[in-house]
């Protein structure tokens, strides 16, 4: 038997989570779905060691600290949370939509907001990864800079070909211990030359043409070293407790024309209560478009809230079309 939603969100970045908040604050029930591992979509993939400044009550904040308060909030009234798991279709069926998951879950839901932005950005492992043996570590390997205290002090290995590599490098050569860049390349992918002068000064220990080989853990499985095979072919081991990964990204975008919604030039165009072409289906954040449109975080928060309290009003017209927290936690 399928479990019955009020609100099925799609995409668990900054607006998908406040949305799933605000729902919630407003006593539906909610299930977010998120194709990536990791809650927090492209703040935390691509700003978590960024400072924001655009964020109403932070004078600035650190994307990760930013997603790890939404995160925080969007579980305060427990919705189900789906992650690793991509949405592949959705079918109306009377007055309710059944929405299929890539790894088989089944939902039923009243209506649906879609949260998704341009997509789930999935990082490429190199590609010698697949040869590497079986672990438990291999397979969690970060490809982001979330958690960045735990690099305190550390020797970070990075195994990248691109900027990002470098800019990683670069970030946490303050903090580590010692940072060494494995390059399975002659070059880094669209870094500028002033990354790579920033590099060339550094004490930062680059590797070309380097390959990952092995890591060897320790007896309670936590890293000891890495082995990489070197320009000549030959094995080299280096002393490790941390490894990064990125070697550049692929983005899989949601289907939406198999799910029905109308799309101009990849973006939603959504009307002034946020409701797409499918009745009962929403949008919001950076996958919408509508005259004046603003691609901020902030932006996806007024746009989620919208969608939510229009969302209610269709499941009950009798219900408050705007309810306040401090009504609700008095």
């Amino acid at each position: 038997m399928s479990e019955k939603f009020d609100l099925a969100i799609v995409g668990g970045g900054t607006t998908g989570l406040f949305a799933a908040y605000y729902a919630t604050m407003r006593q539906m029930k909610v299930v977010l779905i998120e194709a990536q591992d990791q809650l927090g979509g492209k703040v935390m993939q691509f700003l978590p060691e960024k400072m924001i400044y655009d964020i109403g009550g932070f004078p600035d904040v650190s994307g990760e600290a930013l997603v790890e308060q939404m995160i925080k909030q969007a579980k305060r009234h427990k919705p189900k949370i789906l992650t690793g798991d991509f949405l592949e279709q959705v079918d109306k069926i009377d007055e309710q939509f059944r929405l299929v998951t890539a790894k088989g879950e089944e939902i039923l839901t009243k209506t649906v907001l879609l949260a998704t932005g341009t997509g789930a950005f999935h990082t490429r492992r190199p590609e010698e990864w697949n040869e590497l043996p079986e672990s438990s570590f291999k397979t969690s390997v970060p490809t982001t800079l979330m958690d960045m205290d735990s690099y305190q002090g550390r020797n970070v290995i990075i195994a990248s070909n691109n900027k990002v590599g470098i800019n990683w490098a670069l970030y946490l050569k303050e903090m580590a211990s010692k940072v060494v860049i494995l390059n399975s390349n002659d070059t880094f992918l669209q870094a500028k030359q002033e990354e790579l002068d920033l590099l060339a000064e550094s004490d930062i220990e680059v590797h070309f043409h380097a390959r990952l080989y092995d890591f060897l853990l320790k007896n309670d499985d936590k890293l000891s070293h890495v082995v990489f095979l070197n320009e000549d072919g030959h094995k080299e081991t280096i002393e490790a407790d941390k490894v990064l990964t990125h070697y550049g990204l692929e983005l899989q975008a949601a289907p939406f024309e198999k799910w029905g919604i109308e799309t101009t030039k990849g973006r939603i165009s959504v009307d002034h209560l946020m409701k797409t072409n499918m009745e009962g289906i929403f949008a919001a954040g950076d996958i919408v478009q509508y005259p004046g449109k603003t691609t901020l975080i902030a932006s996806g928060y007024s746009e989620a809230i919208t969608a939510v309290n229009h969302a209610h009003l269709l499941i009950d017209p009798g219900t408050t079309e705007q309810l306040y927290s401090t009504v609700i936690y008095r």
